[in-house]
């Protein structure tokens, strides 16, 4: 029994005793096993907040980019409407310039048709005047004088009217200012007529006055010239023609 005792005792003892190879394969099955290298948590590096920083930049010019694009796409799309708006204009603008030259070309084809139908109209009607070129003589040389020049046959006595033309030249010549009268009766003593002027003066230079009138034909185919002044005295012409009746 005492030897049962004391053999119980030395076994719990050895059991117990950290050096002892059955402790330790014991210990070894009981104690939790260590993480392998694979499973052990990433350890964060120092180098790697460079690298981060470094990203976020390239993102922030990337979004940047894109932004810009985004401007230059919306400012592109606003330059085609205004082009379009412009080319929608000048396209009306040319229709309605077309337009307006249509109706001009209508307005110069009716107003040509309408001259050549006048003209035609006058080719086929005979001249409404005859020229002709009859010297009637020189106007008085003044005083109060006057000259009665009968008209020649050329002009027949059909004739309405006669166009009368007289001119006067004065060039060194006293006598001052003169009214020069043509005239021809028209019913007992009435006269139609119209007058030339002219001043003498003694000067180195000349001065011309002329004119021509349509006088109604005289019954009696008389032209009748007057002057009123100072007679001439130096270089001085004149002249009078009938030059067309009709």
């Amino acid at each position: 029994m005492r030897l049962t005792r004391m053999a119980g005792i030395f076994m719990l003892t050895v059991a117990v005793t950290p050096g002892c190879a059955w402790y330790q394969s014991f210990m070894a099955r009981i104690a939790p096993r260590p993480a392998s290298p694979s499973q052990a948590l990433p350890v964060e590096s120092p180098t790697l907040e460079p690298k981060l920083d470094a990203m976020d930049n390239r993102m922030a010019r990337i979004e940047e980019m894109l932004t810009e694009v985004r401007d230059q796409g919306q400012q592109r799309q606003r330059q085609e409407q205004q082009s379009q708006q412009s080319l929608t204009g000048l396209r009306q603008e040319t229709r309605n310039t077309q337009a307006a030259l249509a109706r001009v070309q209508k307005q110069l084809a009716t107003q040509h048709a309408a001259v050549v139908a006048r003209l035609g109209e006058t080719a086929g009607k005979p001249a409404d005047f005859w020229a002709v070129d009859i010297p009637m003589g020189l106007l008085p040389n003044g005083g109060q004088s006057h000259e009665v020049r009968r008209i020649p046959a050329q002009v027949p006595d059909k004739a309405r009217e006669i166009l009368v033309y007289a001119q006067v030249a004065t060039g060194y010549v006293k006598a001052g200012p003169h009214r020069f009268r043509i005239s021809v009766r028209v019913d007992g003593a009435r006269e139609a007529a119209f007058y030339l002027y002219a001043v003498g003066q003694p000067q180195p230079s000349w001065a011309y006055n002329s004119d021509n009138v349509w006088l109604p034909m005289p019954r009696d185919r008389q032209l009748i010239l007057r002057a009123e002044g100072e007679a001439f005295f130096g270089d001085w012409g004149s002249e009078v023609r009938i030059i067309a009746w009709r």
